[in-house]
């Protein structure tokens, strides 16, 4: 029993080691497949493209096109029969395999019947066992082959819809196109009712211009009128103008004399200040000679009163500004006499004012003056 336990191990070993080769290239045989159908596909959308592509392109690039897909179908079709070629030889040589696999443990077991009668029941139960796996592969093949089928009919689909969505495409193009010169007719009928609008606005502006025409003709006919009545009372308003401006003029000259007699008289007042003032400084100077003199016992004291005559008429000579310098400069304005250093400081530091009356005075007002 237990040698027969081992030997059924090992062909269900190598049973399944079979399964699982057979299932694997099966796999690679289906993805080749799934490849090449893919790559017929793609084919055929180009060549459904080219022929849905506008005949501006020129019969050059359809003849090329079509040669391209022609080779490349006939290379995808011989990879096809190829394919096919390979998988009934794997198929041939699987089966050959499998049937020498079985084979051999039939003939093991056949020895083994023969030497032991015995373990007859037990054989017949691997050989029902044998049947049974033998009838599984075959309906493993037939699930296999109608998963084919399933596979073929859903690309059929697939190809099915892929050229119906290029139909829908070529519609919608064709859709677009319309579509385009509708839009065009729309702006051609636009640019024409636009015109029209245009011509009805103008006979509208001629209308209403007609109109301000003459409208305008009569306000040019008022206006002229209203002109000449302007022009009228223009050239009386000239001959106004002229009168004041002769009676301006008298009036200028009549001012121009009252200002230079106003001038002289204001020089004349000025010279008669000036001379009081001078006359007051005469007799204040004179009193207190009087006062001194009055004062004045001895004749030891006329020495000094000479002496501080003296010193009088030096501070008379010498500018009040720095009681250094002799005077040597007059201001016109108010004819007081300072030196000229005094009175050029007093003009460049902008002062500008007699030191003694304040009074202003400008670069034309003071001058050198020369006493012998």
């Amino acid at each position: 029993m237990e040698v027969v336990l081992t030997t059924n191990d090992k062909e269900r070993r190598k049973h399944d080691d079979g399964r699982k080769k057979k299932a694997k290239i099966i796999k690679q045989l289906k993805i080749k497949l799934m490849k090449a159908q893919e790559s017929q596909k793609e084919m055929k959308l180009l060549l459904d493209m080219y022929r849905s592509a506008p005949k501006i392109q020129g019969d050059k690039v359809q003849f090329m096109a079509a040669e391209k897909s022609k080779a490349e179908l006939e290379d995808l079709r011989q990879r096809l029969k190829d394919l096919e070629d390979k998988e009934k030889k794997q198929n041939k040589k699987m089966a050959d395999e499998n049937t020498l696999r079985k084979i051999r443990p039939v003939e093991e077991q056949i020895e083994y019947l023969q030497k032991k009668p015995a373990m007859a029941k037990q054989e017949e139960a691997l050989l029902s066992e044998m049947g049974v796996t033998g009838q599984a592969f075959e309906d493993i093949q037939e699930q296999n082959i109608c998963s084919m089928q399933q596979l073929w009919e859903k690309d059929d689909a697939n190809f099915k819809f892929m050229s119906e969505r290029i139909k829908s495409n070529q519609i919608h193009k064709l859709l677009k196109e319309e579509k385009e010169e509708l839009a065009d007719q729309v702006l051609t009928l636009k640019t024409q009712v636009d015109a029209q609008l245009q011509v009805v606005r103008k006979l509208k502006e001629e209308h209403l211009l007609q109109s301000n025409i003459s409208t305008g003709e009569k306000e040019l006919g008022l206006r002229t009128q209203a002109l000449e009545i302007n022009k009228r009372k223009a050239m009386e308003a000239a001959q106004l103008a002229d009168d004041l401006k002769v009676q301006l003029e008298m009036a200028q000259k009549k001012l121009h004399d009252f200002q230079d007699e106003i001038m002289e008289n204001s020089v004349t007042k000025e010279k008669d200040l000036f001379n009081f003032k001078q006359a007051q400084e005469d007799i204040s100077r004179l009193r207190r000679k009087l006062e001194t003199i009055k004062k004045s016992d001895n004749v030891q004291k006329c020495d000094e009163i000479l002496m501080e005559e003296i010193k009088d008429y030096k501070a008379r000579l010498t500018s009040p500004c720095c009681n250094c310098e002799k005077k040597d400069a007059v201001l016109t304005k108010c004819f007081h006499v300072f030196c000229f250093e005094c009175v050029k400081t007093c003009y460049d530091t902008c002062q500008r004012k007699c030191p003694k009356c304040n009074a202003l005075f400008c670069a034309n007002d003071f001058h050198r003056i020369y006493i012998g």
